[in-house]
C-alpha cells in the first residue's frame, strides 16, 4: 500500500476501523492491537489512496448516457445517428446529443441545413465536446423563437452568415436560448443519471468528485440521499447566478457533510479553443479574433468581491490566456488568499502569470486528458504560444497547488488516461509520437498526487483525506500493477482498477 503521505512511504498491511485507517504495518503487527479482525485480501495488488476528479459535471455526465453520443463521430455518423432518432422519435420530442467535433471535419463548420435534412420536423440540439456551442436545427430555432433578427445575447453569439440568416450555431451564452426551452429530465431520469455517473466514477476508482453543477445539482442530490446511499463523495460548485440565494440561507464554503459539501462558486470567464470563444490576448492564428470573454472584468471583479466577503471560495473557468489573467488580476485586487480559490481549466498562460498562482495561493484546477486531445488544435490556432499551453510542471515548479480532473463529460472520466496524459504529454493511442511540449511532463507521484491530495486540498479536505494515514478516512483504490514502481508511463495502459473502498467499503470490484 503507497500511503502518498511521502514519498516512497509503504506498508504491507493496513487497519481499517470505523471508516478510518487505524494502522499501518505488517499483518503480524496489526493482529496484536486488532480485536477480532476480519480479513481482506487484495490479492497482490496495489493500494493507492481514493482517487479524487477535481472537475466534473455529475448529472450532466448521466444524462448523456442517456442521449445520442457523438464523441469521435464523423459528420456522416453524426447525421445517421439524428436520422436514426428523428425517424423513432414522438411527436413534438427533441433529439438531444452531445460530444461532436467539428474542427476534425473536412467539411467545415456544421450547419442547420445539415440537420433540416435528416430531421426536418423534430427540434434537434446537439452540444460539442467541449460544452461552449451548439448545433440546431430549423425546428429548433422556431421552437425558440430565434429568427435572423434575435439580438445576440450578452456574452453570447449568434452565428450569422453574410446575408445575416442564422446559421444554427449558437456559442456561448446564446446556448441559453435553446437549452432553456429543452423540456427539463424528470425527477426519476435525474435519479438514474446520478446512479449511473456515481457507478461509473466508482469503476474509474474515483471516490470523490468535485461537481460544477447547475442550479438544481443540490436538490437532486439530496434528493438521490433520501432514497438511497450516496457512496461517492460530492463537493459542490454552486453556479453565479445562486450566489445571492446561498447569502440569503446563510450557506458559505463547506457547507454540508463529508459527501456532500457546498464548496464554492463557478463562472465562466470565456470560452473554449475548439469554438474558439477562448479569450486570447493575441489574435488566433489563421482566423483572426481574439475569442469572447464571458464577463466583463467589472463583473468578474464584483464576483471574487462578493463571494470572497461571504466566505465562498470561487472557480472561474479560463481557457484562453486573457481569461486566465482577467480571473488573475480579479484575485490579485479583490481575492481571499485564505480560501482555497481555484481557476478551472488554466489552458494557456502568459509565461508572466505563471508564478502568479503560488504568490495568490490559487489551485490550478486542470484536466490532463484534455491536454493531448488539444494538441493539434491548440498548435493550429495557438502556434508557438502552446509552450505554455497546460504548463503543469512549470506551475508545480511555482509551488502551485494542482488538483487534477477529467471535466467528464467531455472527456473520459478515466483517471489512469489522465495520468498517462500528464506523464507522457501524448495520446493514449499514439505512444509512437513525441510528447507534445515534454519539458512540462510530471512524474508518476506527481499525477497521484494531483488526482489524490490535490483534489482533497483544493476542496479543504486535506486534514481527513487524500493519503493514507492513520485517522484519515479509508478511502483507497487498488489497481493491477505498481505504477510508483514502473519506468515508463506505458504501464497504465497495463494496469485495471481492481476495487474502489470508500470508508472500508467496497463500492466496485472487477
Amino acid at each position: 500500500m503507497y500511503t502518498l503521505a511521502e514519498p516512497g512511504a509503504w506498508a504491507s498491511a493496513f487497519l481499517v476501523r470505523d471508516g478510518r485507517i487505524a494502522a499501518l504495518g505488517t499483518r503480524d503487527s496489526l493482529e496484536a492491537v486488532a480485536y477480532r479482525p476480519r480479513y481482506i485480501d487484495l490479492g497482490g495488488n496495489f493500494t493507492y489512496p481514493g482517487f479524487t476528479d477535481a472537475h466534473v459535471h455529475l448529472i450532466g455526465l448521466g444524462l448523456q448516457l442517456q442521449s445520442l453520443q457523438l464523441q469521435g463521430l464523423s459528420l456522416a455518423e453524426v447525421l445517421g445517428k439524428v436520422k436514426a432518432s428523428a425517424e423513432q422519435a414522438p411527436a413534438g420530442s427533441w433529439i438531444i446529443g452531445r460530444g461532436f467535433n467539428f474542427n476534425n471535419w473536412p467539411e467545415g463548420r456544421p450547419h442547420k441545413a445539415w440537420l433540416d435534412e435528416v430531421a426536418p420536423l423534430a427540434p434537434v440540439a446537439l452540444t460539442a465536446k467541449d460544452g461552449h456551442l451548439m448545433w440546431v436545427n430549423s425546428a429548433a430555432l422556431q421552437a425558440c423563437g430565434i429568427t435572423s433578427e434575435t439580438p445576440n445575447p450578452k456574452h453570447g453569439l449568434i452565428e450569422r452568415d453574410s446575408s445575416g440568416e442564422t446559421t444554427g450555431l449558437l456559442m456561448e451564452n446564446a446556448i441559453s436560448l435553446v437549452a432553456g426551452k429543452i423540456p427539463p429530465p424528470s425527477p426519476k431520469l435525474r435519479e438514474k443519471a446520478i446512479k449511473d455517473a456515481v457507478d461509473l466514477f466508482h469503476s474509474y476508482g474515483i471516490v470523490a468528485v468535485h461537481d460544477m453543477g447547475d442550479e438544481h445539482a443540490l436538490s437532486a442530490l439530496q434528493q438521490y440521499r433520501e432514497g438511497r446511499d450516496l457512496t461517492l463523495k460530492v463537493w459542490l460548485a454552486i453556479p453565479a447566478a445562486s450566489l445571492s440565494h446561498a447569502k440569503g440561507m446563510g450557506i458559505r464554503g463547506g457547507f454540508g457533510d463529508r459527501f456532500l459539501r457546498v464548496g464554492a462558486v463557478k463562472d465562466f470567464a470565456d470560452g473554449a479553443l475548439g469554438a474558439r470563444t477562448a479569450w486570447m490576448l493575441d489574435p488566433y492564428e489563421g482566423e483572426g479574433g481574439y475569442g469572447l470573454p464571458t464577463l466583463s472584468l467589472e463583473e468578474l471583479s464584483a464576483l471574487v468581491r462578493e463571494a470572497n466577503r461571504w466566505g465562498l471560495p470561487v472557480a472561474v473557468h479560463a481557457i484562453g490566456d486573457a481569461g486566465n489573467r482577467a480571473v488573475l488580476d480579479a484575485l490579485a485586487a479583490h481575492g481571499d488568499k485564505g480560501l482555497r480559490n481555484r481557476i478551472e481549466h488554466v489552458q494557456l498562460l502568459n509565461s508572466a502569470d505563471i508564478p502568479r498562482l503560488a504568490e495568490l495561493n490559487i489551485v490550478a484546477s486542470m484536466q490532463p486528458i484534455q491536454c493531448p486531445q488539444d494538441r493539434y488544435m491548440a498548435d493550429r490556432y495557438w502556434g508557438g504560444r502552446s509552450r505554455w499551453a497546460y504548463p503543469f510542471q512549470s506551475l508545480l515548479r511555482q509551488g502551485t497547488h494542482l488538483a487534477f480532473g477529467s471535466d467528464a463529460p467531455v472527456e473520459e472520466a478515466d483517471v489512469l488516461k489522465g495520468m498517462y496524459s500528464a506523464v507522457a504529454r501524448k495520446r493514449w493511442d499514439e505512444p509512437e509520437t513525441e510528447p507534445w511540449y515534454g519539458e512540462e511532463a510530471v512524474s508518476m507521484w506527481d499525477a497521484l498526487r494531483a488526482f489524490t491530495y490535490g483534489g482533497a486540498y483544493a476542496a479543504g479536505e486535506e486534514d481527513y483525506r487524500g493519503v493514507l494515514a492513520p485517522g484519515m478516512l479509508a478511502d483507497f483504490t487498488v489497481l493491477t500493477q505498481d505504477i510508483l514502481a514502473a519506468g515508463s508511463p506505458e504501464i497504465l495502459k497495463e494496469t485495471r482498477v481492481a476495487a474502489t473502498f470508500v470508508e472500508g467499503e467496497c463500492v466496485y470490484e472487477r
